[in-house]
């Protein structure tokens, strides 16, 4: 399997090369990870486990097809992430596969795997989805990649009214096998270029029985000493027969630029409602509680595509209707991201 992985990506990057010769078009690679050290955490076996780890490597090439049609296709390649009694292998996928039809100067149709709406412009605003995924991402209520198709846009020649359509499976990265599909939309208002404002909300048919909406607003404003943001949402599951499951989440976060190569971010995490999911991959949230995370940590730019970031992530429990309350989770790690 792994020789007919690495003969596909030879055979592409051949293609790459045949291609760039009357096209415009880029190769770009980003990759993060981590030393990781477990300091406390409700499973026993689980305390003072640390190493090193790549969480992901992306490979991506972006073509101008033409000037009105892009093109792009992403290689991902990452491990589950989840702590067991085996060393985790590294696999590679695709994450994006699109293209993109400029059919008015403000407006765009784009066709295939391609990045949800739900919080692609906010992970761009926070900036540091190396040191973790934003809230609804990380908590694993919606898929951060969707197969679909987009109409997106601005109402004004300044860009600064702009919107979002999407018809989607629903299913992440992978192909369809059944008939419930989901409706995303959003609206994005940047009135200069230090603020951006945005709801959306999307209706998932998850099952004949099961549905799911999520509804979310983001405030961000951003200056030369770093940048704020403000996001709230929740998601309801509907499903016939059983009552209706709410989760809503408040995150924040605040980045401070000390110097070119100094800066520090500190980001709070206040879920209203119990885990519906939680999360099991590298940072470690228990599901079926209430919880409070804190992530804090200072990076140092060595250079404006490298930088290494000491950072304490910690998960704090209340107690369920039963009065249990698992015990707090804190983990250390030394991240590392690097692009070219």
């Amino acid at each position: 399997m792994i020789k007919k992985v690495s003969v596909y990506i030879l055979l592409g990057l051949v293609l790459m090369g045949i291609g760039t010769v009357n096209l415009k078009a880029a190769f770009s690679a980003y990759i993060f990870g981590d030393y990781y050290y477990i300091i406390k955490s409700n499973t026993e076996s689980q305390e003072k486990l640390n190493g090193f780890w790549i969480r992901r490597v992306y490979l991506t090439y972006d073509s101008d097809i033409s000037d009105k049609i892009k093109a792009r296709a992403r290689l991902e390649m990452s491990n589950d992430g989840k702590f067991g009694s085996s060393a985790l292998n590294i696999t590679p996928y695709i994450k994006d596969a699109y293209v993109t039809y400029q059919f008015l100067p403000l407006h765009s149709l784009t066709l295939g795997i391609q990045e949800s709406l739900a919080w692609s412009n906010i992970e761009k605003f926070y900036g540091y989805r190396h040191l973790e995924k934003t809230a609804f991402d990380l908590y694993k209520n919606r898929s951060s990649r969707d197969f679909g198709l987009s109409l997106k846009g601005s109402f004004d020649a300044n860009k600064k009214f702009n919107y979002g359509l999407m018809f989607g499976n629903n299913s992440g990265e992978k192909d369809e096998i059944d008939k419930y599909k989901e409706i995303s939309g959003r609206l994005t208002f940047n009135p200069n270029a230090n603020i951006m404002l945005e709801v959306s909300g999307d209706y998932v048919k998850i099952s004949a029985v099961k549905k799911s909406s999520l509804l979310q607003a983001f405030a961000g404003y951003q200056a030369d000493w770093g940048r704020v943001g403000l996001n709230y949402g929740f998601e309801t599951i509907k499903e016939t027969g059983k009552d209706d499951v709410k989760f809503k989440v408040f995150s924040g976060f605040a980045v401070g630029k000390f110097s070119k190569s100094v800066e520090a971010i500190l980001r709070y995490d206040i879920a209203g409602d119990p885990q519906i999911n939680g999360n099991d991959r590298f940072f470690l949230i228990q599901k079926g509680f209430k919880t409070n995370v804190l992530i804090t940590g200072i990076g140092w730019n060595i250079h404006p595509k490298f930088q290494i970031m000491p950072n304490l992530k910690l998960v704090s429990y209340k107690e369920n209707a039963s009065g249990v309350k698992p015990k707090d989770f804190s983990q250390f790690n030394v991240t590392f991201y690097y692009q070219f």
